[in-house]
Formats: C-alpha cells, sequence, structure tokens
C-alpha cells in the first residue's frame, strides 16, 4: 500500500490533505550510492566471481541481491516516511523498514509552537532543516529530519494554527462573546460605540 492509499484511509469526513512534505533527496544518498557501489564492484570483479565455480556464482549473486535490498529499501523509506498535513491534523508517518511503521499526529489547537533548524554547510547549501511540532500535555513532540523548504512548512502549519484558534460565532461562550465586544469597544473608542448605538435599531419590547 502507497502512502497515499494508506493516508485516504485515515482522512476523516470532511479532512483533506493540504500537503506531503518528505525529506529532501540528499538523503537517499547513502542507501542509493552505497547500494550502487556495490553492485559495481560485483561487476567489476565478475570475471573474479566466475572463475572460482559454484561458490563465485553465488557470492556474485549475494552481492548482488544486497545491493539491490539496500537501494530498494532505501528508496521505500524515503518514499513513505512523510509528515502529512491536512485540514484538521498533522500526521507524522516513521517509516523504520520494510515491516515497521510508527504513526503520531496532533490537531492543530495542541500545536504550541512549531519551530526548525538548518545546520551544516550541506543544509544551508540544499535548503533543508529539521521540523519539530512541540505539542501540549503528554502528548510527543512530532519531527522530521532534512525537510525541504523548513521555512514554508513552519508558515503554513501556523497559518492552519491561527485559523485554528479563531471559533465560528456559534461556537463562542458568554465569555467569549465579552471579550469580543470589549475588544471592539477598545478599538472603536468612545466615539465609535456611540455612533454604533445611535446607527442601531431600537429594540422592539411589545
Amino acid at each position: 500500500m502507497n502512502i497515499h492509499e494508506y493516508l485516504s484511509k485515515q482522512l476523516q469526513a470532511g479532512e483533506e490533505v493540504i500537503q506531503i512534505v518528505r525529506r529532501h533527496p540528499a538523503t537517499l544518498v547513502p542507501s542509493v550510492g552505497g547500494g550502487g557501489a556495490l553492485l559495481l564492484i560485483d561487476f567489476f570483479l565478475v570475471a573474479w566471481w566466475f572463475r572460482h565455480s559454484s561458490w563465485g556464482v553465488v557470492g556474485f549473486s549475494l552481492v548482488l541481491v544486497f545491493g539491490l535490498v539496500v537501494i530498494i529499501r532505501g528508496v521505500y523509506v524515503w518514499s513513505q516516511n512523510v509528515l502529512a498535513v491536512t485540514t484538521q491534523r498533522v500526521i507524522d508517518i516513521d517509516q523504520r523498514g520494510f515491516f515497521e511503521r510508527h504513526v503520531a499526529e496532533t490537531t492543530y489547537d495542541k500545536i504550541q509552537d512549531v519551530r526548525y533548524t538548518i545546520r551544516g554547510l550541506w543544509s544551508t547549501v540544499f535548503r533543508f532543516g529539521t521540523i519539530v511540532l512541540q505539542t501540549a500535555g503528554a502528548t510527543t513532540n512530532l519531527e522530521l529530519t532534512a525537510v525541504r523548504q523548513p521555512v514554508e512548512l513552519q508558515r503554513l502549519i501556523t497559518d492552519l494554527r491561527r485559523r485554528a484558534d479563531v471559533k465560528p460565532p456559534s461556537e463562542l461562550g458568554a465569555a467569549d462573546l465579552v471579550t469580543v465586544i470589549n475588544q471592539l469597544k477598545a478599538e472603536l473608542g468612545p466615539d465609535g460605540v456611540a455612533r454604533v448605538r445611535r446607527k442601531s435599531p431600537p429594540l422592539n419590547h411589545g
């Protein structure tokens, strides 16, 4: 199951995926480069392998399979290891191998802080870094390393967090309404409040 199919089954009613964030492709260098180097060495020594009869063929085959597994595993983990930003929450999918996956999530009202770190020469040149979502309570912080364009991702999540803090009028309690009215009075001033009262229609008590 690819990551898009997995996410589509996790979405709640009315929830949509806004952005799927992966690590920078530069993080593939160790696995793809290492596996590729093994394949090159294996084929470079192919004549030497086959001079040693059956065990040489076995050795060549084992190195070939191992190199391919290293590459395939690296690409698979990279493609499945994502931070999904939806209209209602952030989902952190941590793929650690072919058969191990850790999933954590948090809604925007539980996010206390969104920060990123860009450290080192390569991170600065290729513009990738670590983004951390600090959450309230006992919930584990969400973190994804080597994220492309962490500044834009921080702005997106911060904006969604601010929108989640704004309640529609139907959800405002009495205390919230009093706070809003006091804020309006402070912004309008005495003269502005007086003008609003003059323009308001009289209440019908009959």
